[in-house]
Order: C-alpha cells, then structure tokens, then sequence
C-alpha cells in the first residue's frame, strides 16, 4: 500500500535531524509500525536525543554532532539517566504522553540491543514504570449528535461563509470518510491508507492496514456503501487520474492522497459548526471511540467489538463496555428530568 507523500516528507525531515544509522530503523522496518507511528517515535527519539545532549555530562560532547552520534554511544545512558529524562518530561507532559514516549525509547533501545547488538542493556527496562489510570469514562458522539454532525456535512449547516464556498467541492468526500469512520471505528492510519483497489463495492468491504502491518477485511454497511459510490462517481469526473486502483481513496482536489494531518483537520471543523459544545474534545479517534459505543449499545457482544476494532488485548475493549455500563448507571433516573 502506497505511503502517503506528505506524511513520508515528515518522517524523512525527522530523520534527518537523527543520527545517520537511524534511517534504516525508521525505513528499513516500515512494515513494522503505520507511517503515523514512526512519526510520533522518531520525533519522541529527536527530543530524547536533544534532551541528552543539553542535560547529560558525557553526552554532550555531542552538540552539534547529533548526526554522527553512533550506536554503540547510546551505553553512555544509565536508568537512572532515564529516570531524570521521564521525571522532567512528565512535568510538562500527559500520563499517557509521557508513557508513550517512554514506549518509544524502548522500542528503539530494543533495536540497538537485539537487532544491532551495539549496547549491553535497555535503560528503560530499569527505569520507573509509568501508570495510567484506567478509564472508566470515553468521549464520544451520541447516536443523535453523529447525526447532527452528518446533517452539516450534508447541508453545510453552520459553517462559515468561507467554509461553504468550498463545501460543494468536499461534501461527498468528507459524507463517505466521516460516515465510514462511524459505521466501522477505523483507525485515522487506516482510514488514510486505504486506496481504491481495497474496496469490493460488491460485498461492501475494504480492506486495510491494522497496527503492525497486518491486513484486514472490514465490513461497511449499505448506507456507508452508497456515500462511498457517490463520492467515487464524483471523483471519476474531478479527478479521474486518482481512480486506479493503486491510487488514493480519498483525495484532494489536486488527487493527493489527504494526509492524516489534514484528516484531523476536517473532523474538528465539522464538529464545531455541528456540536459547538464539543469543540475541541471530537478527533477522528473520538469518532472511533462513538463506533465502539453505539456497537456495543446495539449488539451487547464485546467479543464481536474486539474483532471490528481490531484490538490485540481484550482488555483494550473492555474500556467500551466498561464505560457504557457507567453511562448508563448514571443515566438511570432519566425520568426525573421529566418533572422539571
């Protein structure tokens, strides 16, 4: 599947401030980890590094030489090296940031150990272990507020002026992607790779690229089937390069593949002409999470859950269960807001 230009641009600006013998972790393993992972990783891996180098008494001989930094130098970091860097970046940062921060370092402490065998131990292995709070609460859209944010899709329904200038051009893209982000809980990252050739209209599936590299056939329904040949129809006459097979699904109007940057961009600007009072706290994985909600409300089968959200852990699934089971415990005395 075709890596999105833009997104590889990123990566590859990343790279560049690394040392040299980065490349291959971030390039030679692709198949590995989603384009969007190596991104957050390699940018985790530059603030490591830089943090280092400011902070630590040997590794700062390194200053304006982070690009010849080699493998073997990354021995001159202790766990308790690690603690100091997680102990200030947490002061600045989320629990859950700063944990997948500390994945990422791991990760690449894994790869100079077992694959490059060019240092003696994992520092992070002996470095604080960082907990998140289990959650028992997820955001996401209500059955009738998913509607709402549908309607101003469809109509351009509180958008601004400049918004609506430009809306016909993006209606029936972004109709199809929201809608199918809502009947299936995709990942942005896969919602982003996904190209022509992976859809069987026939059958209303599409296969995509889950985290690690391995491919899935997903379902969408007849109502998300028929967004999706809308917008294909449209595409045939705005874009026609872009319908190969091997090309894009959803484009710009120059038939680029959309970044997941601009994917992010798109659901907040719907959300807050729709749902104003939950600006700024709906992404695309909050649309994810409404999929899971409104999946599990209807069909009460958390196994079913896990296999459409392509979860690895159960317990990954459980937070949905979980968290409508405490939405609807604290909704139990609807009736007494009748009596108001």
């Amino acid at each position: 599947m075709l890596e999105k230009k833009r997104d590889s641009t990123v990566l590859l600006q990343i790279i560049d401030e690394l040392p040299e013998f980065c490349q291959d972790y971030f390039i030679g393993r692709k198949n590995e980890r989603a384009l969007s992972t190596r991104i957050g990783y390699a940018r985790d891996l530059n603030h490591f590094i830089d943090w280092m180098i400011q902070n630590h008494r040997e590794f700062c001989q390194f200053e304006g030489k982070k690009r010849q930094i080699k493998p073997s130098d990354f021995n001159l970091i202790s766990a308790s090296d690690m603690d100091k860097f997680i102990e200030i970046y947490s002061d600045e940062h989320s629990i859950p940031a700063t944990a997948r921060t500390r994945s990422a370092i791991s990760s690449f402490y894994k790869y100079l150990t077992d694959t490059l065998r060019a240092v003696d131990y994992n520092p992070v292995s002996g470095a604080q272990k960082i907990k998140i709070p289990p959650k028992d609460y997820v955001i996401f859209l209500t059955s009738e507020e998913q509607e709402k944010l549908l309607n101003t899709i469809r109509f351009g329904t509180g958008l601004t002026p400049r918004q609506q200038k430009w809306h016909k051009h993006y209606e029936k893209r972004d109709l199809a992607m929201i809608f199918l982000f809502l009947d299936t809980g995709l990942r942005v990252s896969e919602m982003n790779g996904i190209d022509n050739g992976d859809l069987d209209l026939n059958e209303c599936s599409v296969v995509v690229t889950r985290k690690g590299g391995k491919q899935s056939k997903i379902y969408y329904s007849d109502e998300s089937g028929g967004y999706i040949k809308d917008y294909l129809d449209e595409k045939q006459i705005t874009t026609p390069l872009s319908c190969g097979p091997k090309e894009p699904l959803f484009v710009t109007l120059k038939g680029e593949r959309l970044a997941i940057r601009q994917i992010q961009e798109i659901v907040p600007k719907y959300v807050d002409a729709a749902l104003p009072e939950k600006a700024g706290t709906i992404s695309p994985h909050k649309l994810r999470s409404s999929f899971a909600m409104e999946f599990y409300r209807a069909e009460r089968d958390i196994l079913a859950l896990q296999q459409r959200m392509g979860h690895s852990s159960l317990n990954t699934t459980n937070i949905y269960a979980k968290a409508f089971e405490s939405v609807s415990n604290k909704t139990r005395n609807w009736r007494e807001s009748l009596k108001d």
